[in-house]
């Protein structure tokens, strides 16, 4: 018991489930340094002790954000999600010490969620564990919490499968115009990488693409396409001129014309 003050590797075993013939699995759990608020962090050991635990977050497959169920949410727990997200890492919510919450009803597991929903929108998209480490309630559902996060974090879809949804989205909801009439002409999109899944959105101009309608994008996207839930998805908006795109006609799985390799921009790009 204590306050780890350095990063440490654990390998656990998951065995596999009664009855089946595939053979078990190995996770390898890194335990990093308590990490402070960065102006009461001083140079010496507990600055290096710090730096590690950060790295230990860009190497790994899954980011699990421990938390404090009785504390809520504090202000380092917003800045390591900010991290998290910022690196593009999967993660998991894990809240401990859910039996020390006093004066649960049927109501306090769906109010808890919303709070930390709403306390952490940089992983709004990231699933919520109340275990407790002291009775091991909810402890063996962070094995499968791990297993999704990794399969999302790795997830590729298909280019006419995400046009179609960009379509969707765009009919849905036109991207917003400028007070001197700019608007953004969205052409097409494709997925470019994976860890994480990473979007390039072909426009006229990426900078009449603002914030809010990017937010609503992946919003649209996470809500069409299953498995995203628990990894960030990385949007690049890339500026292309519309003849550029006309002569592009080699373009798999473009939206204009049904998946048959022939690249249209959408109706309103005219």
């Amino acid at each position: 018991a204590g306050t780890t003050r350095d990063s440490v590797d654990a390998t656990m075993e998951r065995p596999s489930p009664p009855g089946s013939e595939s053979e078990s699995t190995l996770y390898r759990f890194v335990d990093t340094a308590g990490i402070r608020r960065k102006g009461k962090v001083q140079y010496g050991p507990e600055f290096f002790m710090v730096n590690r635990a950060l790295r230990a977050i860009r190497r790994s497959d899954v980011s699990l954000l421990i938390m404090d169920a009785t504390a809520g949410v504090t202000e380092q727990d917003r800045n390591l999600a900010q991290k998290i997200s910022d690196d593009g890492r999967s993660c998991v919510i894990v809240c401990n010490k859910w039996d020390a919450v006093v004066g649960k009803d049927s109501s306090t597991y769906e109010k808890s969620v919303k709070y930390f929903r709403d306390e952490l929108p940089q992983v709004r998209w990231a699933p919520i564990l109340f275990i407790s480490a002291e009775t091991g309630q909810r402890v063996s559902k962070i094995y499968g919490a791990v297993d999704l996060a990794i399969k999302a974090h790795r997830r590729r879809v298909t280019t006419s499968t995400l046009n179609e949804v960009l379509r969707d989205a765009i009919l849905w909801q036109p991207p917003p115009a400028r007070r001197n009439g700019a608007q953004a002409k969205i052409y097409y999109c494709n997925q470019v990488s994976t860890r994480p899944p990473t979007i390039v959105v072909f426009v006229n101009d990426p900078k009449l693409v603002n914030a809010n309608y990017r937010r609503y994008l992946d919003r649209k996207f996470r809500e069409s396409l299953d498995g995203f839930e628990a990894t960030p998805i990385r949007w690049i908006f890339r500026g292309r001129r519309v003849r550029d795109i006309m002569k592009s006609k080699t373009m798999n799985g473009d939206p204009g014309d049904g998946g048959k390799g022939v690249s249209y921009p959408f109706p309103h790009a005219d």
